[in-house]
Parts: structure tokens; C-alpha cells; sequence
């Protein structure tokens, strides 16, 4: 479960997604934070010392800076930072916010990027519910920050991780339309794979063959279907099947029971 899960945040007027002057530059090294500050770096170059720590800030970069926190930052000027920042406290006991990591380097692959951006753009507009929306928000995007902490990286490995990424995102687009007849080799053109090795590849991390996936996806669709109401045949067109006795068949042998059994 998630350190702050249950911790209450309350934000104050400090947030905002802002490019760094040219002279721009902060030292706090001799006064410390008194709240929370989510920084995240969108682009650019520079130096954070945090706590005599020193971190070379690039794209992708993220600090929580936390109560009682020594800090100091300084950028290229010819490659100034572009940020977003988001000061908050957390309210009772600071024990679990005070473990979360200080530094993260964010994976690409998150939605984390849309998020702050909602962040600062529903604060800004105070529509009906910003409040409500950007605490949501907030504890959304720690909850990714506390994510990309090595000890919750269930793969350690940035490559394998990436082909786990290509391979989960196949597999969903499977599922998104499991009617069309997906090809192998334009699947593996998907991953930038040879045919061969991305068929190993995709058992290796699914499970499965891609063949059999293919057709799992399909008869899980046909299942949901059937009991919507559409009958033996509808189904079998709606999903691709030439003949209505090869989609029985198939349908028996995944499910262990003919499809008219399923709708009766």
C-alpha cells in the first residue's frame, strides 16, 4: 500500500509549471523547508544540492523536498529549467511522507506528465470541485513518484522494462479490438521485431503464445456478448468467424461449453 494513502494534504497558493529565468538560481542551504515541494523538470540543465547531496538535474528529474530540508539549485543558463512546482503540507503525523524518496528519475512510460499538467490547469480555472480534483491529483502523482523508487521497481532492469512496456501495450491493443485479424508479422512490426523473436518474446513476458492470446481475447469478447443478448451468429460475425461451426467449435474448446449454452 501506498505511504500516504491515507494522509491528508492540504495545498496552499504556492504551484505552477514555469520556465527559469536566465539568472535564476535558489539557496536555501541555510534555511530550511517548512512544507512539501513537489519539483518536477520538464526540460533544461543544472545542479540541486539537497541536504550536501549533489544531484545534475535533467529531463525527467523529480525532487520532494520536505520539512527541514537544506537546499541549493542553479541551471545553464543557455539551457534554463523548465518546471513545475507544487508546495503542500501534510497534516498529522509527517512519519510516512517523510519516507518517501527525496530524488526519482521518472519513466517515460508514466502519465504523470498529463497529470501535472491537470494539476496546475484546474487550480488555475477554479471550476466547480479544483480543490477536490487537485488533492485527487496530487496523491496521484506521488503515488507515481513513490513508484519509481527502486525498491517498488518490480523489473530493475531499464530494457526489460521497456520490452515489458512494448509487449503489455500490444497485448492491450489486442484486447481493444479482438475482432480484426491481427497478423503476426504486423504485430512484431509494431515492436520493431522479427516475427520469431518477438513470438518469444510475448510468451516469455505474457505467458502465453501469441496465438493462443489472439484467441483468448476473442472468446472473452464473444463471452461478453453472449450475454448482452446477441445470439450464436451475430456474435460469430461481429468477431471475424468465416463460419459459425469453427467459432462453436473453438469457443468449447476455451470455455469447456457450446455458446448457444452460454446465452440460454
Amino acid at each position: 500500500m501506498s505511504v500516504f494513502s491515507s494522509q491528508v494534504l492540504e495545498l496552499n497558493r504556492y504551484f505552477g509549471k514555469t520556465i527559469c529565468e536566465v539568472n535564476w538560481k535558489w539557496s536555501r542551504d541555510h534555511e530550511p523547508f517548512e512544507d512539501f515541494d513537489f519539483w518536477y523538470v520538464w526540460e533544461g540543465e543544472g545542479e540541486v544540492t539537497l541536504n550536501s547531496k549533489i544531484y545534475p538535474v535533467r529531463s525527467g528529474d523529480c525532487f520532494l523536498f520536505k520539512p527541514g530540508d537544506l537546499s541549493s539549485a542553479e541551471h545553464n543558463p543557455e539551457r534554463p529549467l523548465t518546471v513545475t512546482y507544487i508546495h503542500f503540507t501534510a497534516e498529522e503525523d509527517h512519519t510516512l511522507m517523510m519516507s518517501l524518496p527525496s530524488f526519482v528519475h521518472f519513466d517515460p512510460a508514466e502519465f504523470h506528465e498529463t497529470y501535472l499538467d491537470r494539476f496546475v490547469h484546474v487550480r488555475r480555472t477554479g471550476a466547480f470541485g479544483h480543490e477536490e480534483e487537485a488533492n485527487a491529483l496530487l496523491k496521484l502523482i506521488l503515488l507515481l513518484f513513490e513508484r519509481q523508487a527502486p525498491a517498488n521497481q518490480t523489473i530493475a532492469d531499464p530494457a526489460k522494462r521497456s520490452m515489458n512496456r512494448v509487449m503489455m501495450d500490444i497485448a492491450a491493443h489486442i484486447r481493444q479490438d479482438p475482432g480484426r485479424q491481427h497478423q503476426i508479422q504486423d504485430l512484431a512490426n509494431q515492436a520493431h521485431l522479427s516475427p520469431r523473436y518477438f513470438s518469444l518474446k510475448f510468451k516469455e513476458i505474457m505467458g502465453q503464445t501469441i496465438e493462443s492470446y489472439l484467441i483468448q481475447s476473442r472468446i472473452e469478447r464473444a463471452t461478453y456478448l453472449l450475454k448482452l443478448g446477441m445470439n450464436v451468429s451475430e456474435v460469430a460475425e461481429a468477431l471475424g468467424y468465416r463460419s459459425i461451426y469453427f467459432f462453436s467449435r473453438q469457443f468449447k474448446k476455451v470455455t469447456g461449453k457450446n455458446p448457444s449454452q452460454l446465452r440460454s
